[in-house]
Parts: structure tokens; C-alpha cells; sequence
């Protein structure tokens, strides 16, 4: 018997492999097509979108108000979340903040935490929304939207807008915690010099935890007190300078006229008694 399989028992093994495996390879072939295909034509498709979201972020930036406000509409539209969209509403937060209008400030950014898809953008979204909400005096809210934080990126930020709220509420050994987690979190070589200042500040003294003056806060009100001192002793040192400089031309134009009286007076009435014995023996 041959060690060799013949052609023809090579051949019927062939078949019987095919017919067991042969349709999963036609179907694995198939799907690897299929799934290559997919993969580039969704490539270039995120190209073409990223593409027309630049297009429109850039429309944005050089609108007038009207024209930002319809850029941004655009944006929510059909690229709801990207980044553009996200960078478009931190712009229109910034404007509303500065005009004071921080309602509006407010609905963008919570818009970004609802719509963001980059985490990271998403939680710097929830550092600036506690902020606006701790300005508006709601610093239970703004110590919620902070404990939503999920990025390790931002959470050395949240803590220490946290610190912040609970220095503000007097809240000391919490805002302590809060810091000093804060300086924790940061990475190996990396410092805060504010932070670490802040940190100090509300370290309890001899155990306790006890209100502090505001060091810097005092030096800048002693330092204005001092600057209009000056300034006022300065203005009074040119008054009276104006007012001695008026008394000397004064004088001045006294003597000066006293002088010219003088030389006007008649001759008659500056005559000697000898003149005046003269003109009476003739």
C-alpha cells in the first residue's frame, strides 16, 4: 500500500473539507470585505464630516453676532457634540459671562455637559458650570456638578474649585481636604503654587480649624489707603503752590502800580518850601 494518498483519495478529502467548512469561508471572506470596506468608507466619512464642521467653525468665528448665532444653530444641528460644537458653545459661554448674562453662560455650558463627546471637554464644561453657579450663590449645586467630574484630568481643578466653595461657607477643614486631595491628585514633578498657597491658608493652627484674614486682601486695601493719602497731600502741596504763586503776583501788581502813581503825580504838588518861598517874592 502506498505511503501517498492518491490523487483521487486527495481530491474526495478536498470535497469533504469543503463541503463542511467551505460556505464559513465563503461567509468569513465575505464579512472581512464588507468589514474592510466599511471600515474606509466610515474613515473617509469622519474625514468629510470633520472637514464640514471646520468649515462651519470657522463661518462662526468670523460672523457678527447674528451670524455666530446661526453658525452655532448649524453646528447643533448636524455635528451635535464634536468638538467644534462644543468649542463653539465655551466661545458663546465667555461672551454671555462678560455681558453678565449668566442664565445664558449657564444653558451653554450645560449643553456641552449634555451633548460633549470628549470627556475631558466635558468635565472643564462642569469646573466652568460650578463657577457660574457659585456666583449666582447656588454652592450646593456648584459642589454636585464637581462630584460629577470623571476625568483624572480635571480632577485636581474640581477639588480645588470645591476647596473654593467651602472656604467661601467658612467650611475650613472641608475646604483643607479638599486642597490638599488636589495637590494628591497632581502628577509626579508637577506644582501649584496656588493651590499649595490655598492649602496653607486654612491649615488648622494648633489643631484647630479657624477663620483666617485674608493677608493679600488687607496689603492691597492698606496699599490703596496709603496711594490716596499721597495723592491728596500732593494735590494740597500744588494748591497751596497755585495760591502763594497768586499772593506774589499780587503784590507784584500792587507795587507796580504804587510806582506808576508816583511817577504820574504833578509837578506843582512836588514842589520844595524853598520853591514855594521863590515863587512868592517874584
Amino acid at each position: 500500500m502506498s505511503e501517498y494518498l492518491s490523487e483521487e483519495e486527495q481530491v474526495a478529502r478536498i470535497k469533504s473539507w469543503w463541503d463542511e467548512n467551505g460556505t464559513t469561508l465563503v461567509v468569513s471572506v465575505v464579512v472581512a470585505v464588507a468589514a474592510a470596506f466599511g471600515w474606509n468608507w466610515y474613515g473617509g466619512y469622519q474625514e468629510d464630516q470633520t472637514a464640514a464642521a471646520s468649515s462651519t467653525y470657522v463661518t462662526y468665528e468670523q460672523a457678527d453676532e447674528v451670524g455666530r448665532s446661526a453658525a452655532v444653530a448649524a453646528l447643533a444641528e448636524q455635528f451635535p457634540g464634536s468638538a467644534y460644537h462644543v468649542l463653539a458653545l465655551f466661545n458663546e459661554a465667555q461672551n454671555a459671562t462678560e455681558a453678565g448674562d449668566l442664565q445664558a453662560a449657564e444653558t451653554h455650558l450645560n449643553s456641552v455637559v449634555e451633548q460633549g463627546q470628549d470627556q475631558l471637554l466635558v468635565d472643564l464644561a462642569k469646573v466652568r458650570l460650578a463657577k457660574l453657579q457659585q456666583a449666582q450663590d447656588r454652592s450646593t449645586e456648584a459642589l454636585a456638578t464637581l462630584a460629577a467630574i470623571n476625568s483624572e484630568g480635571y480632577r485636581a481643578w474640581g477639588l480645588e474649585a470645591k476647596g473654593d466653595i467651602h472656604a467661601s461657607r467658612g467650611e475650613l477643614q472641608l475646604a483643607h481636604e479638599a486642597y490638599t486631595a488636589a495637590l494628591e491628585s497632581l502628577g509626579e514633578g508637577a506644582r501649584r503654587p496656588l493651590l499649595e498657597m490655598k492649602m496653607h491658608n486654612v491649615a488648622p493652627a494648633q489643631g484647630e480649624f479657624v477663620p483666617f484674614a485674608d493677608p493679600l486682601s488687607d496689603a492691597l486695601q492698606a496699599a490703596q489707603e496709603t496711594l490716596e493719602q499721597e495723592q491728596a497731600e500732593a494735590v494740597e502741596a500744588v494748591e497751596e503752590a497755585i495760591a502763594t504763586l497768586e499772593a506774589t503776583e499780587t503784590i507784584e501788581a500792587a507795587e507796580g502800580t504804587e510806582a506808576q502813581q508816583e511817577e504820574t503825580v504833578p509837578q506843582d504838588e512836588t514842589q520844595t518850601p524853598a520853591d514855594e518861598e521863590g515863587n512868592a517874592d517874584d
